[in-house]
């Protein structure tokens, strides 16, 4: 058995996992995208912005925790970066073909509740590692940490709920 073969009868007998592995491997290029975005957007566009505070319900981007700079640089980012995954991810990881409407209200509810995550997480920590590892460096750890967090959320919610097909398409109308 050549080793083209043996790697598709590898894949069929560990769907699942390969389908974890396409989505991981999915998620670096929806990462990249975010990050090079967050890079743009906190180190550049909203720079005038970083000693402006910004405070509202629970989330406290304070001077110390970037100010409005770092709150519109991880939301503009994030929403970015999960428009492109929705797209990216429904036909090519999970071959959905459940009601696309549908997927996409629950996936901008999902999006909006790891929004909420995104956004106060880092106003818990930020301070701290900013002062443990610098701030560029402290910064770009966060929105790392942020994204996978956001992904260990996404897999299973896209997987089971929001992107399904084949077997599970009676579930989807």
């Amino acid at each position: 058995m050549d080793i083209r073969s043996s790697f598709v009868s590898w894949k069929s007998k560990h769907a699942a996992f390969w389908q974890f592995i396409t989505f991981a491997l999915r998620s670096c290029i929806t990462s990249v995208v975010e990050i090079a975005i967050f890079a743009l957007c906190n180190f550049l566009i909203f720079i005038p912005y970083k000693y402006t505070p910004f405070s509202w319900w629970l989330i406290d981007y304070s001077v110390e925790n970037g100010g409005l700079c770092a709150f519109w640089s991880f939301l503009i980012s994030f929403g970015i970066a999960q428009a492109f995954n929705f797209v990216l991810q429904r036909k090519t990881t999970f071959k959905a073909s459940n009601n696309i409407v549908m997927s996409g209200i629950l996936y901008t509810v999902m999006v909006l509740a790891l929004y909420a995550l995104q956004l106060y997480i880092p106003t818990l920590i930020r301070a701290q590692v900013v002062a443990w590892i610098g701030e560029t460096v402290g910064d770009l750890l966060l929105k790392c940490l942020m994204m996978f967090i956001s992904m260990l959320i996404q897999f299973p919610l896209n997987k089971y709920v929001i992107m399904r097909s084949g077997k599970n398409r009676e579930l989807s109308r």
